[in-house]
C-alpha cells in the first residue's frame, strides 16, 4: 500500500488527486512574513513527527512554502522519499528562496514543483536545481463563462454606457495598483467615459489608504463570492492588471476574464506570456529598475504610457477570446495530477540514521544565488535554518542586501523571458 503525506490546507483539492484512504494530512497553514521562524517550524515537525510513523511514508505532497522546512527536517531525520511541492509562489524572496535551496541540498531524485508556467519552470530549475513542470495550480473553475454584457452590468449597478476596466484580486502592495492608475488616469484624460472596477479580496489598509483619494473615479467591490465575479468578469469590456508581483506564477485572475471572453491587458511579466497575446488583448512592457518600489523586493514596473496605448488599441480591436486552453482549468489539473502522484510514489522511500545540517553548496548555483549564499554564510558550516533566522531573513525582519535582492529579481524574471529596459 502506497502512503502519502500532504502537508496543506487544502484537504479537499489533496483528496481529488490522491488515493483515499491511503492519504495522511497534516494541516499546515499560510503564515504572515513576520511568523515564519526556526522555533516555530520545528515545533511544527515535532507535532507533525508525533502524529504519524513517518518511515512509512512514500511521497510528501508539500502545499504553500511553509511545508517545505518541516520537509528539511524529516529528511534531516533520516527520512527520504519523493516530495511533490505546490509551492504557489516564485522562488523568491530571500526566505522562500533559503527554504528551496534547503530542500535542493536535500534532495530526492524524484523530487517536483509544479507551478503554473513553463516560464516559473525554468526560474525553478534555474536558481533552486529542482525539476518543474508546468501543471496549473489548481485550475480555474467552470464558473467563469461567458454572460450578457448588459444584464450583468445592470445587476452590478454599472453604467451602460461606460468602457469597463476591470481589475480582481488583492489590493496590495504587489499587485501594481499604483502605475494601474496612473494609467487609468492617462485613458481618462481622453476618454471621460472610462471606468475602473475593482473587485478586491484581501486588502492591506496602509496601501489603501494612500491610493484611495486616486480611487475616486473608481468603482471599489469587495469580497464578491465566485458567482458575483464571474458576473463582473462579464460586464468587463476589459481586464487589467499593472502587477509584477514577485510572487506569482501565472496570475489566474486574467485566465477568468478569457474564459468570460473577455479581452486581457497585463504586463509582459511572469506566467503572463505564456497565454496572453494579441489575439486576446494585449502585454504592456516592463520597465526593469535599480532601485526598488512599493517593498524592498520589487524592481520592475508596468510601464503606464504604453499600458494605455495597450488598452486603446484593446478597445479599438475589440479581441473576442475564445475562452482558455484546458491546462487553465481546475477539472483538467485534477486529471493530470494522479498520474504524477503515482509516478512519483513509486520513486521508492529509504529510512537512514539522522545527520546533522549540512551548509548550501554554493558552486551548485547560478551567481545571483552564490552571491547570497556567500553574503550571509550559508555556505560554511552550521544549521543555514537557524543562521537565516537569527539573521532575521525568514521573518523578513531583514529584507536582504538590495544589490543581492535585484542581482536575484532581474536572474529571476530574466530567465521568465520577460522583455527588459532597465532605469
Amino acid at each position: 500500500m502506497t502512503t502519502i503525506l500532504a502537508l496543506t490546507d487544502s484537504p479537499d483539492d489533496i483528496r481529488r488527486f490522491c488515493p483515499p484512504g491511503d492519504t495522511l494530512l497534516f494541516t499546515t497553514r499560510v503564515l504572515p512574513p513576520g511568523d515564519h521562524g526556526y522555533e516555530h517550524f520545528e515545533a511544527g515537525y515535532r507535532a507533525l513527527k508525533a502524529s504519524c510513523d513517518l518511515s512509512t511514508v512514500d511521497l510528501v505532497i508539500a502545499e504553500y512554502v511553509e511545508s517545505l522546512p518541516l520537509l528539511w527536517f524529516m529528511r534531516r531525520d533520516g527520512y527520504s522519499c519523493p516530495a511533490l511541492m505546490i509551492p504557489h509562489t516564485n522562488p523568491y524572496p530571500l526566505h522562500i528562496l533559503c527554504y528551496f535551496l534547503l530542500i535542493a541540498e536535500e534532495s530526492h531524485p524524484a523530487d517536483l514543483v509544479i507551478c503554473g508556467s513553463p516560464h516559473a519552470c525554468r526560474a525553478y530549475e534555474h536558481l533552486t536545481g529542482i525539476r518543474a513542470e508546468p501543471i496549473c495550480t489548481f485550475g480555474i473553475s467552470e464558473v467563469y463563462r461567458p454572460a450578457d454584457r448588459a444584464a450583468c452590468r445592470a445587476e452590478l449597478g454599472l453604467p451602460q454606457d461606460a468602457t469597463v476596466l476591470l481589475y480582481t484580486g488583492r489590493f496590495m502592495n504587489d499587485k501594481g495598483l499604483d502605475p494601474l492608475l496612473e494609467g487609468y488616469e492617462l485613458l481618462r484624460r481622453q476618454d471621460p467615459r472610462v471606468l475602473l472596477a475593482l473587485s478586491t479580496t484581501h486588502i492591506d489598509p496602509s496601501y489603501y489608504n494612500r491610493l484611495a483619494p486616486r480611487l475616486r473615479d473608481a468603482v471599489v467591490f469587495h469580497r464578491l463570492e465566485k458567482e458575483r465575479t464571474a458576473r463582473l468578469y462579464a460586464a468587463a469590456d476589459v481586464f487589467v492588471s499593472g502587477a509584477t508581483s514577485v510572487f506569482e506564477t501565472y496570475a489566474k485572475s486574467a485566465l477568468e476574464a478569457l474564459a468570460c471572453q473577455v479581452p486581457a491587458v497585463v504586463p509582459r511579466w511572469d506566467g503572463f506570456p505564456h497565454y496572453v497575446g494579441d489575439h486576446n488583448g494585449g502585454l504592456v512592457d516592463v520597465v526593469y529598475r535599480d532601485e526598488p518600489h512599493s517593498s524592498p523586493y520589487e524592481f520592475a514596473r508596468m510601464d503606464t504610457r504604453h499600458f494605455a496605448e495597450v488598452c486603446r488599441r484593446v478597445l479599438e480591436r475589440r479581441p473576442v477570446p475564445t475562452g482558455v486552453a484546458d491546462w487553465a482549468r481546475y477539472e483538467h489539473t485534477m486529471t493530470v495530477l494522479p498520474g504524477v502522484v503515482e509516478r512519483m510514489a513509486r520513486a521508492g522511500r529509504s529510512t537512514g540514521p539522522p545527520s546533522p545540517a549540512r551548509p548550501i553548496d554554493p558552486e551548485r548555483h547560478p551567481a545571483s544565488v552564490r552571491n547570497v549564499l556567500r553574503h550571509y554564510g550559508l555556505d560554511r558550516p552550521g544549521d543555514p535554518l537557524r543562521k537565516a533566522d537569527r539573521l532575521g531573513l525568514l521573518g523578513q525582519r531583514e529584507p536582504g542586501e538590495r544589490g543581492l535582492l535585484r542581482a536575484l529579481h532581474h536572474d529571476l524574471f530574466g530567465v521568465m523571458d520577460a522583455e527588459r529596459q532597465t532605469v
